[in-house]
C-alpha cells in the first residue's frame, strides 16, 4: 500500500488534513443492465479510517467502469474520439454536424459518456479514410468549398505522413545489415509497433518505455539468440534507446494508435505520457514472446523513469558503448535482468 499526504483535500468524514494510503479493491458495477467488476482505488484516512476519493489521485469508479463496458463491447474510448478528432483539426461542432449529432451529445461521449451502437457505427465509419471522405464530398450543406478541401487536405496529408514514416523507416532498416546490431532479425515494424502499444496501455514516460524496449528484445535474446523487433538501440546519456524511436512514435501517433497525455505535479510541472488507443495485436507474437513481454512489464511495473534509466545505465552492453553507437546484442548474455 502507498501513503499519499494530499494537505490541499480534507477527509470528507472527519474534515481533517491527514495522511491517506491508497488501498485498492474489487467493485462490482451495474452499467446499461451488465454487472462490470473493477479494480477500484480509495485513499483511507490515517485519522479516522474512513475510505474517500480524492481527485486528482483516485481514478473514478464509474469512469473505470465505463472504459471496462466499452472495451468489452469494442466501442471507441473518449480519447479516440477526441484524438481523432483533433489530428482532423475539426472542433466539436463541425465533427456534430457531419456525423447529424447534436454538439450536446459529441460533448458527452469526448467526455466519458457511452455512445449507442447506432453512434458508435457512425463514428467508426468517419473515422476510416474512404468513408470520411465520402462523407466530405456530400458536406456542401456544411463546409464551405475552401473549407472542405482543407479538410480533405489534412485527411491526406495524415495519410501520407503515416505511410511516408514507415517506408522511410523501412528504407533505412533494408540498408543495414542483419548482424549482432539487430538481434539477427530484420526490423519488424509491426512486432514493434505492437511492443510498444503492450507496454504504452496505462501510459507511460518515452524515458520508461524505451528502456522497457530495450529489456525486452535484449532479455528475448539472452534466451534465444534473436531479438524479438530487429530494432537497433543507441546509447544516449538517458540510457539505451531504439534507433529513430521518435519516428516509431510519430508514426503510431498520426495513425491514432498512441495519444499524447498531460501529467501534471504539484509543483506546477508538466510532463508528456504516451498512451495507446488501440489494443495491441498479440497475435503476431509467438508464445516465447507474449511471456517475455509480460515477464519484463512484471518486473519493472513498480519502476520510476529515472529507476529503469539508472538500471539500464549498469547494463555491461550500455557501459561498453561509445556515446551514440549502437549497442551489441551479444552483451545481453550479461543483462542483470
Amino acid at each position: 500500500m502507498t501513503k499519499v499526504t494530499s494537505p490541499e483535500f480534507l477527509c470528507t468524514n472527519c474534515e481533517q488534513k491527514s495522511i491517506f494510503t491508497r488501498i485498492k479493491h474489487q467493485e462490482s458495477l451495474i452499467i446499461k443492465g451488465e454487472e462490470i467488476i473493477i479494480n477500484a482505488e480509495y485513499c483511507k484516512c490515517d485519522s479516522c479510517g474512513d475510505e474517500v476519493l480524492i481527485p486528482g489521485v483516485n481514478p473514478d469508479p464509474f469512469e473505470l467502469a465505463y472504459r471496462e463496458y466499452r472495451k468489452r463491447h469494442g466501442f471507441l474510448q473518449p480519447e479516440e474520439i477526441r484524438t481523432w478528432r483533433r489530428l482532423h483539426k475539426l472542433t466539436q461542432s463541425e465533427l456534430a454536424s457531419l456525423l447529424g449529432l447534436g454538439i450536446a451529445t459529441l460533448n458527452r461521449y469526448e467526455n466519458g459518456a457511452i455512445q449507442n451502437e447506432a453512434h458508435e457505427k457512425l463514428l467508426r465509419l468517419i473515422m476510416d479514410p474512404s468513408g470520411y471522405a465520402k462523407l466530405l464530398s456530400h458536406s456542401s450543406d456544411i463546409f464551405s468549398e475552401a473549407k472542405r478541401k482543407e479538410l480533405l487536405e489534412t485527411l491526406e496529408s495524415v495519410n501520407l505522413i503515416s505511410n511516408s514514416v514507415d517506408d522511410s523507416l523501412l528504407s533505412v532498416a533494408g540498408g543495414a545489415k542483419v548482424d549482432e546490431f539487430s538481434g539477427y532479425r530484420k526490423l519488424n515494424l509491426s512486432k514493434l509497433y505492437n511492443v510498444i502499444l503492450f507496454f504504452s496501455k496505462e501510459g507511460i514516460f518515452k524515458t520508461k518505455l524505451n528502456k522497457l524496449l530495450f529489456y525486452a528484445d535484449f532479455k528475448y535474446f539472452k534466451e534465444y539468440t534473436v531479438s524479438i523487433t530487429g530494432a537497433r538501440y543507441i546509447r544516449l546519456p538517458y540510457g539505451p534507446v531504439p534507433d529513430n524511436y521518435e519516428r516509431y512514435y510519430t508514426s503510431l501517433l498520426s495513425k491514432n494508435s498512441l495519444q499524447t497525455i498531460e501529467e501534471g505535479y504539484p509543483d506546477g510541472e508538466i510532463f508528456e505520457l504516451l498512451k495507446t488507443n488501440i489494443s495491441p495485436d498479440l497475435s503476431i507474437f509467438d508464445t516465447s514472446e507474449i511471456r517475455i513481454l509480460a515477464s519484463v512489464s512484471e518486473h519493472f511495473h513498480n519502476y520510476t523513469a529515472g529507476q529503469i534509466k539508472e538500471c539500464s545505465h549498469n547494463e555491461v552492453g550500455y557501459r561498453k558503448t561509445d556515446d551514440n553507437k549502437a549497442i551489441s546484442y551479444k552483451y545481453a548474455s550479461q543483462l542483470s535482468y
